[in-house]
């Protein structure tokens, strides 16, 4: 990596996605900032960076993390999946943690998810990109989290 370049690793063993390609579209036209989507093959949502909780979502869908650069960092599991109100959810970190990338954060039951007919989905964006990124390069995909 060069100087001043900050990794994004896959929340989730799966698929990544381009952003575009994600059928949300809040997330798939940038509205909340640049980032990838991951179709998941388990249960498992870690990390994709290291730094510091910021926000965990009353209904468990969504958790924050701020890099010490200053990234703040959006990871949002599932589409549409706020209308469940955290019953598919288990969060394992708490606001103001400290977590390390690939550091478990959560699990998602995708199972329940596909059988509400939701997209399982998982969204990690930078939601200050605008001011804080020159680009944003995704690989697409088999990743392992």
């Amino acid at each position: 990596m060069a100087k001043n370049e900050v990794a994004l690793y896959s929340p989730a063993s799966g698929e990544v996605i381009a952003l575009s390609k994600t059928s949300d579209p809040i997330f798939n036209q940038g509205t909340m900032g640049e980032g990838f989507g991951v179709v998941p093959n388990d249960k498992f949502v870690v990390a994709p960076v290291s730094g510091t909780v910021s926000m965990i979502a009353e209904t468990k869908h969504a958790i924050g993390i701020i890099t010490e650069t200053g990234l703040e960092v959006l990871i949002h599991m599932g589409v549409d999946t706020v209308g469940l109100k955290g019953k598919l959810f288990t969060v394992t970190v708490e606001n103001g943690q400290v977590v390390k990338a690939g550091d478990q954060i959560a699990t998602m039951d995708i199972d329940f998810v596909k059988a509400e007919g939701l997209d399982t989905t998982i969204m990690t964006l930078v939601t200050n990109s605008n001011s804080t990124l020159a680009g944003l390069d995704v690989t697409e995909g088999p990743c392992e989290e």
